[in-house]
């Protein structure tokens, strides 16, 4: 049996689950917060009340503090939800799926309505991503109806040059397999060079893993059985690449779009803003100072990260560089107050969105790197100088 199958099995009570069976599951955590899964609260029947309050963490990470009255109303409605309901709160503290890793056990169910429930998978958990019907459903319920998908096994060999990070070799497969390629399916990446990967790697390999269409992914260093499907990657041949504003299908390597014009870059959140990631810009960064013109943003992704960024001197490295900071959240994935670009602009992001319309004006444009390239192109304003 997969993984997966035997985490599905557990919280459905059903041994022998197969592809395509429906059983009801019940979720260890259930998580909402302001930026898809606040919705749910709306479809609330209020006689009928939460079930399984235990199991519910309402988390403000999207818009803090709230840079439009749309977001202080959403706001407001999930800390009465909170209050009323006696769920966990939490209030500016990182964003979601980094503060809900510290929840999660081994082999545990959670359920959400974002874009990043792969990242569950760093803790051999699964991450479910509901509809806003079905979050609403399991808040009254305390189980949903859910159809077993296919497993399939991506195993990872070899290991990412120097210089080319994980996020890189995802902005490659992405752009390569496409944004279904495993649309519903659940992925278990293993393999060899899983062993080779810190935490933060994996957490930004399963995070962005959740853009091919992945009903969930779970990572394991050792393969399991019974995969209707296997497939293999080589880390080896990934490339520093920068993912072109419109979609994620088209990336280009650094060196192709050297001397490209930026206005602007962000270096945190779920996909940049760990520790690991936060020092190897500060290397990069020391000594240096920002382009006259260029505007460099900082977001942790947990307050407990900055504090430690902040021990580590990195801060004030960022600071002497000129970069600004926002608070630990998601910032730039949304049109927020915080960190948008105008009419005509370019922004380079460590974020996991680029249409149009994301993080600035219809007018703008969003690429896609990794936080070393963000950080070179701070300095010069340009790509690949």
């Amino acid at each position: 049996m997969t993984w997966s199958r035997g985490i599905l099995a557990r919280a459905s009570g059903v041994e022998d689950i197969s592809a395509g069976q429906i059983v009801k599951l019940k979720f260890d955590n259930c998580i909402i917060n302001d930026g898809v899964g606040h919705r749910a609260v709306d479809l609330l029947d209020r006689e009928k009340g939460v079930k399984n309050k235990e199991t519910v963490t309402v988390i403000l990470d999207h818009d803090i503090p709230a840079g439009s009255f749309e977001s202080a109303f959403i706001q407001k409605k999930l800390i009465d939800f909170a209050r009323d309901n006696d769920t966990k709160f939490i209030q500016s503290a990182g964003t979601t799926y980094e503060l809900m890793l510290d929840q999660a056990n081994e082999g545990s169910l959670a359920a959400v309505c974002g874009n990043h429930h792969g990242t569950f998978g760093v803790k051999g958990a699964l991450g479910i991503r509901l509809s806003v019907e079905e979050m609403a459903e399991l808040l009254m319920n305390g189980e949903i109806g859910y159809r077993m998908p296919e497993v399939t096994s991506v195993e990872l060999s070899g290991k990412l040059p120097d210089g080319v990070s994980a996020r890189d070799f995802m902005l490659g497969l992405i752009a390569e397999t496409g944004e279904e390629a495993f649309k519903g399916q659940i992925v278990e990446i293993t393999g060899d060079a899983v062993k080779s990967l810190d935490r933060t790697d994996r957490f930004v390999i399963c995070s962005l893993m959740s853009r091919t269409g992945a009903e969930s992914v779970l990572m394991k260093e050792e393969k399991a059985e019974g995969y209707e499907k296997n497939v293999s990657y080589d880390l080896s041949n990934a490339k520093a690449v920068v993912t072109l504003p419109g979609d994620l299908k088209i990336v280009k390597t650094v060196d192709e779009l050297k001397g490209t014009k930026m206005s602007a870059g962000f270096i945190g959140a779920c996909t940049g803003g760990h520790i690991e990631y936060l020092r190897r810009a500060a290397e990069i960064l020391k000594g240096k100072r920002v382009k006259l013109g260029f505007r460099l943003l900082i977001g942790c992704v947990s307050n407990e990260i900055y504090l430690k960024a902040m021990d580590e001197g990195l801060i004030d490295i960022f600071f002497d560089f000129g970069a600004q900071f926002t608070n630990p959240g998601c910032a730039t994935c949304k049109t927020t107050s915080i960190g948008v670009v105008g009419d005509g602009e370019s922004l380079i992001s460590t974020g996991s969105y680029n249409f149009t319309g994301c993080a600035g004006t219809e007018d703008s444009k969003i690429y896609l790197a990794s936080v070393e390239t963000v950080a070179r192109t701070a300095i010069s304003g340009i790509i690949g100088e």
